[in-house]
């Protein structure tokens, strides 16, 4: 009777290992959603009419830009002779917006200007802000300025010594700016700073190395996106992109790339690979003059979560002097980072990353409340059968 009590027993921690096995989904497979991030109901039609959209958009970010470096050139030779600090001001308005809009972004842009130090350098910054819903004069037959998608003309063989940022499309911020007394100024002064993006850089710590360079425009500059290393660093947010009311949102996870996912897992060779990539050995091809932005998904792209403002915190951790040493490296990007950092760039960006997300747990393994009913079940079972037996060996 023993004997077969033990068969019994050891049928039954198989068959429950089985169903465990076949129903319980591993750590970190998604749950099945009604709602999805992709394009619904679209048809062919439509997407075509985007991709158009987009194409003109950036044929028409290829013509504004170079005209407008021209119409501020007077207004930066002024400053330059007068050495003035701070960015000069285009502001590509109708005459209906009151003049004391137009006086209130310069003065927020000149308080943003001095909390990053933009001084008197060798790299002076254009900065455009066109309200404008439409840039031509026929709306109704061209595409509407996409919002918050800033635009960039860096220094080139014609203009070594310029850098424009443009911000479309801020016709949301009319009212903002048009209201007595003012409001909303610290949402302003974000809007500004993100806008002002990599032109920033280029103002503060000059022209990068040539493998620096290469290395940003391959990857769109999504490093160097936002300028806040004059802030102190942010306490970890209760939500992002990726974990909303301490709960890892799975779904949106699995849309990043490979290497962002491993990154949050603490790989410090995801990690690594995720801020290098692009930093291959410059080949000679010719770098894009512009840089427009994307505004449509681009939190997907990112190789490493929060990109954005990965480099303006190595500039506020390691320092000014150590970042120009790296900003200006001729060597490979790799040795230049890792020597500032005085660390290996994967194990750093590991450590930078814990103070946005907690560490993701990947692998396989059942969630915690369904090994507890599995385990339940189980011994359920196997009390139910050496009771049945129990009873069968009394009678």
């Amino acid at each position: 009777m023993a004997r077969e009590l033990r068969w019994w027993l050891a049928a039954v921690l198989l068959a429950c290992g089985a169903v465990a096995l076949a129903y319980l989904p591993p750590r970190g497979a998604g749950r099945k959603s009604r709602w999805r991030d992709e394009s619904f109901g679209q048809t062919p039609a439509r997407l075509r009419a985007q991709a158009l959209a987009f194409q003109w958009r950036a044929a028409n970010m290829a013509l504004r830009l170079p005209e407008y470096r021209k119409r501020l050139q007077p207004e930066l030779l002024r400053r330059r002779e007068r050495d003035e600090p701070g960015p000069a001001l285009l502001f590509e308005a109708p005459d209906s917006l009151p003049a004391f809009a137009r006086e209130r972004l310069r003065v927020v842009l000149d308080t943003v200007s001095r909390q990053l130090g933009l001084g008197v350098t060798k790299i002076s910054v254009g900065l455009v802000v066109d309200p404008r819903r439409y840039v031509s004069a026929k709306a109704g037959e061209t595409p509407s300025q996409d919002f918050t998608s800033p635009a960039y003309l860096f220094p080139d063989s014609s203009d070594r010594t310029t850098c424009v940022a443009l911000i479309p499309a801020a016709w949301r911020w009319t009212p903002t700016l048009a209201v007595q007394p003012p409001v909303r100024s610290q949402e302003v002064q974000d809007w500004l700073r993100t806008g002002l993006g990599p032109c920033a850089f280029y103002a503060v710590y000059g022209a990068p190395g040539r493998g620096v360079r290469h290395w940003l425009a391959t990857r769109g500059y999504d490093l160097a996106r936002v300028p806040q290393w004059d802030r102190e660093r942010p306490l970890r947010p209760q939500d992002s992109f990726v974990r909303y009311q301490e709960r890892w949102w799975w779904g949106s996870i699995y849309q990043f790339p490979v290497t962002a996912i491993g990154c949050l897992a603490g790989r410090t060779t995801s990690c690594r690979a995720a801020v290098l990539s692009g930093a291959a050995e410059w080949t000679g091809d010719s770098l894009p003059r512009f840089l427009e932005s994307d505004p449509r998904g681009w939190w997907r792209g990112q190789r490493v979560i929060h990109s954005d403002r990965y480099l303006a915190d190595v500039a506020r951790e390691v320092g000014h002097e150590r970042f120009l040493r790296f900003w200006n490296s001729p060597e490979p990007v790799d040795t230049a980072l890792g020597a500032v950092l005085k660390m290996p760039v994967g194990e750093w960006t590991e450590r930078w990353q814990r103070r946005f997300v907690p560490r993701l747990p990947l692998g396989p393994a059942a969630p915690f409340s369904a090994t507890v009913l599995g385990l339940l079940l189980g011994g359920a079972a196997v009390i139910v059968i050496a009771f049945s037996a129990t009873r069968r060996q009394v009678g």
